[in-house]
């Protein structure tokens, strides 16, 4: 998968910090409710449809609003094709692992990939 390189990115990771806490806490829950072993992350400035809400950006100091989802809902909407897939899961598996996070601002978006074990990006 190729990173769209754009303002908006810049923007999320120089932020990213804040939302670490929660989305270890999310990672885990879905791995520990047996939900899937690929959780997604959709970072979003608008209404998405995709995943459960976790983070709303009204209730936040940061500009992103998160909603958590898995890759096996990403392949059944078409989000993510085949080929994609294998790459999701071996990067979530990878060491050290790490988060898929789609990220959307306005009409640019794209998957971003931070290590787990970091505490800062």
């Amino acid at each position: 998968m190729k990173k769209k390189q754009g303002k908006y990115l810049e923007h999320f990771t120089a932020g990213i910090h804040q939302y670490r806490q929660m989305m270890h806490e999310a990672f885990e829950g879905v791995l520990n409710e047996g939900i899937s072993r690929y959780p997604v992350f959709v970072f979003h400035r608008q209404e998405v449809t995709v995943g459960i809400p976790v983070v709303d950006r009204e209730n936040v100091s940061g500009d992103w609003s998160v909603n958590v989802s898995t890759l096996e809902e990403f392949y059944i909407k078409g989000l993510v094709k085949m080929e994609q897939v294998e790459e999701v899961k071996r990067r979530i598996n990878a060491t050290p692992g790490q988060y898929c996070c789609l990220v959307l601002a306005d009409t640019e978006g794209g998957f971003v990939f931070l290590n787990r074990s970091d505490e800062e990006e």
